[in-house]
């Protein structure tokens, strides 16, 4: 039984070097909405020589999930950015204090796109503290899609 990924790495490293990449995992025997899916975290303490299983940030993504951003927060807290694509179809965030081992449950960036076709978010920290995500998001449906931003505070 194989998992198929999408991996993401953080940019940069945490401190004291070690390497963080997310992944979207999906069930590959499954189809439609009942397919599970999550986001994975894998480390490298070797230059990325190779990878080990870390946490599982996200449990649940929503129907076909969503690649997750990770960024490395001035306060070494990680931030872990994803889409959701079950009602009511939302951009959530998850906090880690303990480099990617435990995480927060989600929070809200924002909710109520049209369907489940949304996200791919990139996130960065402006010096004031705040994050800005930037992600594609639709209104309606069968209405456009646009890249969107949030700017918030977590």
């Amino acid at each position: 039984d194989t998992t198929a990924y999408t991996m993401i790495p953080l940019r940069g490293r945490l401190p004291g070097g070690r390497l963080l990449s997310g992944g979207r995992g999906t069930e590959p025997r499954a189809s439609g909405p009942a397919r599970h899916c999550w986001i994975d975290l894998y480390a490298s303490d070797d230059d990325a020589a190779s990878f080990q299983h870390l946490s599982q940030p996200a449990p649940d993504t929503g129907y076909g999930g969503n690649p997750p951003t990770l960024t490395l927060l001035q306060d070494e807290r990680l931030c872990l950015v994803y889409g959701y694509r079950n009602p009511p179809f939302a951009i959530h965030a998850r906090l880690s204090s303990d480099g990617g081992q435990t995480w927060s449950e989600p929070i809200t960036v924002r909710e109520g796109a049209g369907n489940h076709d949304l996200g791919y978010p990139r996130t960065v920290q402006r010096p004031d503290g705040k994050l800005v995500t930037v992600y594609y998001w639709n209104d309606h449906a069968q209405g456009e899609r646009y890249i969107a931003a949030s700017v918030y505070t977590v």
